[in-house]
């Protein structure tokens, strides 16, 4: 099998154990004596965000102090991640810690902060509240019990299971692309960051997509973006080759994110974990994946061509994927699905599974 590609980017500088890198930049932002944050459009303390421009932030009410910190569930390259217990509810909550001194780190919060209060969308993770203490910011957020695509495509390579079904992934595909809608045609936002680690599932059976610090608001349909984030293993050809892009890079991470679950592995033989240019190469120069005849569907193989054309404007958007053959065919009118049941056997089959390095 080829190496399962990195889903969680560079380590960060805050660790669960020890202290927060306190590395100063010059501050673009005010701290209050009583100890709020305030920088454009937030202020957040002990007690939650608001808005100070006056707009309305649905959060609720949280208080630092009522947060029981828990496990850490992820390390990524702007932040860690703990399951948290709200006390006087006895809800499970995950929480992304970021250390606002790091300029980098806290602009990337502020897009993710203003991407979650003003969007509402029943497949995004849902937003909680904010809260700030001593030189750390806490987005909290809705947790999801059964993991990332991620953790099933790794407990699948460890115990030698069977890739995921057509059935899976198209019931996977048409939760995503219906996110994927909303962010393009609704928010004008490109995701920038679509791979199997952000693709979080829960055991109601909700698929939900998460992680929006990458994300980046286009004034109009029409304008591209010029910048370079993201995971590389996942990014659209135009990206890697330092072109403009548009929400059809968004297209292509997931087609590369849908190969890995038919596979079982992801579909560039060149990755090694660490080859970063002989990966730039391939994807690149080579021609892009595709699915055996013989294993897959013809809906299925036209779905992932239509995805990985590696000309974007040759992709479709995801409002007409949504309308794709293999998308119809596995609709929940025709062949319905218990995905909460999935969901929970895939989870007692990770409690079998080493803890992650």
């Amino acid at each position: 099998m080829h190496e399962q590609p990195a889903q969680l980017g560079l380590s960060v500088a805050l660790d669960a154990s020890g202290p927060v890198d306190m590395t100063m930049d010059p501050p673009s932002f005010t701290l209050s004596q009583s100890g709020t944050f305030v920088k454009e459009d937030f202020a957040i303390n002990k007690q939650g965000i608001t808005a100070v421009n006056g707009n309305e932030v649905a959060r609720l009410g949280l208080h630092l102090a009522d947060l029981e910190m828990l496990e850490v569930l992820g390390k990524g390259a702007s932040s860690l991640v703990r399951k948290a217990r709200h006390r006087p509810s006895q809800t499970d909550l995950a929480v992304k810690i970021v250390n606002v001194f790091d300029k980098s780190k806290r602009d990337q919060l502020l897009r993710e902060l203003r991407t979650l209060y003003t969007c509402a969308f029943p497949w995004l993770v849902a937003f909680h509240d904010c809260l700030y203490d001593d030189g750390a910011m806490y987005i909290v957020l809705e947790y999801m019990d059964g993991g990332s695509l991620a953790d099933v495509l790794r407990a699948a390579q460890m115990t030698g299971s069977r890739p995921l079904s057509e059935l899976v992934i198209a019931k996977l595909a048409a939760r995503v692309l219906a996110s994927l809608n909303y962010l393009h045609r609704e928010r004008h936002q490109v995701h920038r960051d679509m791979k199997p680690g952000n693709i979080l599932l829960n055991s109601r059976g909700a698929i939900k997509i998460s992680d929006f610090g990458l994300s980046a608001e286009l004034d109009s349909t029409k304008e591209m973006c010029a910048t370079f984030v993201g995971t590389h293993a996942y990014m659209s050809p135009e990206r890697l080759g330092g072109k403009p892009y548009s929400f059809a890079s968004d297209i292509w991470s997931l087609g590369i994110t849908l190969v890995e679950c038919a596979l079982g592995e992801y579909p560039y033989t060149a990755y090694t974990g660490s080859n970063y240019f002989v990966l730039l190469s391939q994807i690149l120069n080579d021609p892009p994946p595709q699915l055996p005849v013989a294993s897959f569907s013809p809906e299925f193989r036209d779905f992932i061509a239509q995805c990985l054309c590696k000309e974007p404007e040759g992709r479709p958007s995801a409002h007409q994927l949504l309308s794709h053959p293999f998308i119809r065919m596995y609709d929940d009118s025709i062949r319905p699905f218990d995905m909460a049941n999935f969901v929970s056997r895939l989870t007692d089959m990770r409690r079998l599974l080493p803890s992650k390095p």
